[in-house]
């Protein structure tokens, strides 16, 4: 039986909606995206860089709730709270709060092991035909402990990391030494994911891979979605601030702003937004050879191309929350103390991450509307996440059965 063409429209440009896009032409469909500023500077152009298959531990675990109070009161924390934003954030916090109990967790991590597990082999077809080889490193990623009891703290995690098949060696200080021998030794142990990659151009590979898109046929639209309308048991509209563009089907996948698309169709979802940052070292790449997180603050430092990025720690308050100085100031500030040799960064950057309180995304059909598909919520795992989702997608408007059992992403779990 020859499988049906559709007309799909992808709302969102950046890694996710490019990798669906990708995936739909690989399956023999027509794809237009739309985004009012496509390869700008958003979530998908300041990540940490990293390709982070290892990440399957939610951010939500009965340790973190235990440290919550001290981690809102403490202003060098990775975790901080706009307390003007609280009142409309309580909701996703209670759904934070659930999730973080231990039979939570186990699942969670158990469901991100399986989605993480499939992400390096969804990338590579899309990898081979961008032609983008070149902007991947293949050293794996380090993670740092300041403290014997930090490290001790994490024993948990690690070990439910190795539970769900995730390789990881643990470091001596000698052994951090030998690897990176330009940090400075502040660090008391360390974990190595020996086969992860990261990017060395975020914005780089993701504009190659669009190029692959609009090579094969497909549009990119410069214009604001505004909303998903249905305009006969076969066609749906998104209207946007430019043009009206017909569809047979209609992917959402516009990161932080996609919670308004699935509430016209009818689906109430729990997404809000991480706030994350980065500042950036031009020339100084060579002082690291891989990706190196650091626990005590929630970042990590990446060489790329031109320039060493410090990026992460979370600020919860909305897509609305200014850049705040002291999240900026205390990345600074522990970038110079891991790599003193460092002069000060020339540049910085924030942006949005969508998280769904849970740490899982969102990936699979509307609960209302069979043609409306969801790609969002995918929080730290963005890049990470985006070749298998668009997968996913791909097969699900295809009618073939995806890799992976999609029920625990599905968007009314909650």
């Amino acid at each position: 039986m020859k499988q049906s063409c559709h007309d799909v429209v992808i709302i969102g440009a950046g890694f996710v909606g490019v990798a669906t896009a990708l995936w739909l032409q690989r399956q023999g469909h027509r794809v237009t995206l739309v985004d009012p500023d496509p390869f700008a500077e958003g979530a998908y152009y300041g990540n940490a860089c990293t390709l982070a298959t290892y990440a399957n531990i939610p951010v939500a675990t009965p340790s973190v709730m235990k440290q919550i109070p001290s981690l809102l009161l403490d202003p060098k924390s990775p975790l901080s709270v706009r307390w003007a934003y609280l009142p409309r954030l309580f909701p996703w916090l209670l759904r934070f709060l659930i999730a973080s109990t231990p039979s939570s967790v186990e699942r969670i991590a158990r469901d991100l092991a399986g989605l993480l597990s499939q992400a390096n082999n969804a990338f590579e077809p899309l990898f081979k035909e961008s032609d983008t080889y070149q902007l991947l490193a293949s050293n794996g990623a380090m993670y740092l402990y300041g403290s014997h009891e930090s490290f001790l703290n994490a024993r948990t995690d690690i070990e439910l990391r190795r539970r769900n098949g995730i390789s990881i060696q643990e470091l001596s200080r000698a052994e951090i030494s030998d690897l990176e021998p330009h940090l400075n030794p502040i660090y008391q142990r360390g974990l190595l994911f020996d086969d992860a990659r990261h990017i060395l151009n975020p914005l780089k590979l993701l504009t190659s891979m669009a190029g692959s898109v609009i090579a094969r046929g497909g549009r990119i639209v410069t214009s604001k979605a505004q909303a998903i309308e249905r305009l006969s048991p076969t066609e749906l509209k998104v209207s946007t601030d430019g043009v009206d563009l017909s569809a047979s089907k209609v992917v959402v996948a516009a990161g932080a702003w996609s919670r308004q698309f699935a509430a016209q169709v009818g689906d109430k979802v729990p997404l809000d937004t991480e706030q994350g940052y980065h500042v950036m070292y031009t020339g100084a790449q060579n002082l690291l050879s891989r990706p190196v997180g650091w626990n005590d603050v929630g970042f990590y430092m990446t060489p790329m191309d031109s320039a060493l990025r410090a990026a992460g720690t979370v600020e919860l308050g909305g897509v609305d929350n200014p850049s705040n100085p002291r999240r900026v100031k205390l990345i600074a500030d522990t970038v110079k103390k891991l790599l003193p040799q460092l002069n000060d960064y020339d540049a910085e950057w924030t942006g949005y991450r969508p998280s769904m309180p849970d740490s899982m995304p969102v990936i699979g059909p509307s609960v209302k509307d069979k043609d409306v598909f969801y790609a969002f919520g995918h929080g730290h795992l963005g890049v990470t996440l985006s070749g298998i989702t668009g997968k996913i997608i791909a097969d699900l408007i295809s009618s073939k059965t995806p890799d992976i059992d999609v029920q625990p992403f599905r968007v009314d779990r909650f």
